[in-house]
């Protein structure tokens, strides 16, 4: 059996954060076709799915589709694939029930998947066909294909809350020197988080947020001079996609 090989593809996999369902395109294609035995040919398609990375964001799952076909007597084909050089994993196997038949052409569709961690990873697809009527089983394997996979753990600041003064002594006119509150939220609002407060009398108040590092703890010290008096203020931090509003009852004695 004679075999003509030729693949062409291009992947790349990025995700999101654990806690939404996002998803990453991989693109590719190849073509694979097998002469030899008088009269026989066999054909493989198959295209890069998309894929999505795991709930712990340390790596993605890997799809591969498409057909095998043949014009000669119908054998099973085992799908394996071969990441970064290390052992074969096999994948599936073709039996020739799954085959449908139209004429000589004999073709069966398959899908696979692979589990690729993050990074720069080769990935190899093998096609190996069992013997059938005396023939010696026969096996191709693809060009290596590069895979990059960039997903994101879920944020350990995944969950917000406010705390700290304007919760638990929301006095409006205390304080050594002149008054402040600080306010205290705790969530992943990125680098450029924002704070606005409403109060009464039309009081508003803008302001940057800022954190330490990696703290998922927000904080401004707010100078509550020229506040809108006693009541209601609303506030509402935003950043990174991400919105917190809560409300206080502050005072002044």
């Amino acid at each position: 059996m004679r075999l003509l090989l030729a693949f062409a593809v291009a992947v790349s996999l990025v995700c999101g954060p654990a806690t939404s369902s996002e998803e990453a395109l991989l693109a590719g294609a190849f073509a694979v076709q097998r002469n030899g035995d008088q009269g026989t040919e066999l054909s493989v398609t198959a295209a890069v799915d998309s894929n999505v990375c795991t709930a712990a964001g340390t790596g993605a799952v890997v799809g591969f589709s498409g057909a095998v076909g043949t014009t000669g007597a119908v054998d099973s084909v085992e799908i394996s694939a071969q990441l970064d050089g290390g052992a074969r994993q096999t994948l599936d196997t073709l039996v020739p029930q799954d085959f449908e038949h139209e004429g000589r052409n004999k073709t069966a569709p398959y899908s696979v998947t692979l589990s690729v961690p993050n990074g720069t990873h080769s990935v190899v697809l093998c096609f190996t066909e069992s013997g059938s009527q005396g023939r010696e089983p026969k096996e191709v394997c693809a060009a290596a294909v590069e895979v990059v996979v960039a997903c994101t753990p879920p944020s350990t600041c995944s969950e917000s809350a406010p705390f700290g003064n304007v919760v638990g002594n929301p006095n409006l006119c205390a304080g050594n020197g002149p008054p402040h509150i600080p306010v205290h939220v705790k969530g992943d609002f990125g680098e450029d988080a924002s704070l606005t407060i409403l109060g009464p009398g039309g009081f508003s108040h803008q302001a940057a947020i800022r954190h330490a590092g990696d703290s998922c703890v927000y904080q401004y010290n707010w100078d509550t001079a020229g506040n809108g008096g006693a009541g209601t203020y609303r506030f509402q931090v935003n950043g990174n996609g991400r919105t917190l509003e809560f409300e206080a009852q502050l005072r002044c004695k």
